[in-house]
């Protein structure tokens, strides 16, 4: 990486408690029975308010007539999962403004959402990896394409250029201007703002199967990275086995050796589940902007 970029990457705003709030996520999903003020004692203003917006909004608020006051009922609210995934995508996203229409970010949170939720089920599943570092690490995985898009204005009109105008994919187009893509983007701020190593590795590798090799972690990162995007959010969500049709598929070609349905589905259908819940809940924050 060139001595440029690196000077750039250590120049973004850094959230200082932000390595602290990736722990905490990872032992609360780990001990379903941790303390939601575990978690809410490493949250700065901004995102325990995000927290709190969430908790009260339609989606979540439906049905109740009280206000949700405290960081404890809206952790309740809301759920583990769309706790953790407001903390670990709101530093970046908030990076973005709020009126700016050319993010995508609903396709942004939908896909990133979609492959921890998938990137835990198979970690558990097929016992590959630590489940926890899986979940947060491909959550965390696309954070270099706002980095880029925020933050290398010049370098992300070139890559939208080579895109729209040449037809070069994403990753090509990148390395062409950085000689390196969103991975590599991603992983070095995150290294720089000292997240686990396990996590940043695995960050680095999504796009780099030879490099992967037997490694468990950035494998099921890879791995769910491709799962989340065979989902059609319009319509592939509309019944289980359209979906998992598509997943066992790739579980298939690419586990073969691990693969056996009966041992699984129940896993998937619960994955489903959440995956319905969060299109639900993104599609209500979109109209409630």
């Amino acid at each position: 990486m060139s001595g440029d970029i690196t000077d750039r990457l250590r120049r973004i705003e850094f959230l200082p408690t932000f390595p602290h709030i990736v722990g905490e996520v990872m032992s609360v999903i780990e001990d379903p029975k941790s303390s939601a003020s575990d978690l809410a004692r490493h949250m700065d203003p901004s995102l325990v308010g995000e927290v709190m917006k969430v908790a009260n909004s339609a989606y979540y608020g439906r049905g109740s007539i009280r206000r949700i006051n405290t960081i404890e009922h809206a952790v309740a609210a809301i759920g583990y999962t769309a706790l953790s995934s407001i903390v670990l995508q709101m530093p970046f996203l908030s990076m973005i403004k709020a009126d700016d229409k050319l993010f995508d970010r609903k396709a942004f949170m939908r896909h990133s959402l979609s492959s921890g939720i998938l990137a835990k089920t198979v970690s558990t599943v097929f016992e590959m990896g630590n489940p926890n570092t899986v979940y947060v690490s491909a959550m965390l995985h696309d954070v270099g394409i706002i980095i880029i898009y925020q933050y290398f204005k010049d370098e992300s009109v070139k890559i939208n250029a080579l895109m729209e105008k040449d037809g070069v994919p994403r990753l090509e187009a990148e390395r062409a201007v950085f000689s390196m893509d969103h991975a590599g983007i991603g992983s070095a701020l995150l290294e720089l703002w000292h997240i686990p190593g396990e996590i940043v590795e695995s960050v680095r590798l999504h796009h780099s199967r030879e490099e992967i090799g037997q490694k468990e972690n950035p494998f099921v990162t890879w791995l769910a990275n491709g799962m989340a995007k065979q989902i059609d959010f319009e319509t592939g969500l509309a019944d289980f086995h359209v979906f998992f049709e598509k997943q066992r598929d790739m579980l298939e070609s690419e586990m073969p050796d691990r693969y056996l349905l009966a041992h699984h589905l129940e896993q998937f259908e619960a994955a489903y589940s959440q995956l319905k819940e969060l299109a639900g809940f993104l599609e209500q924050a979109e109209e409630e902007e």
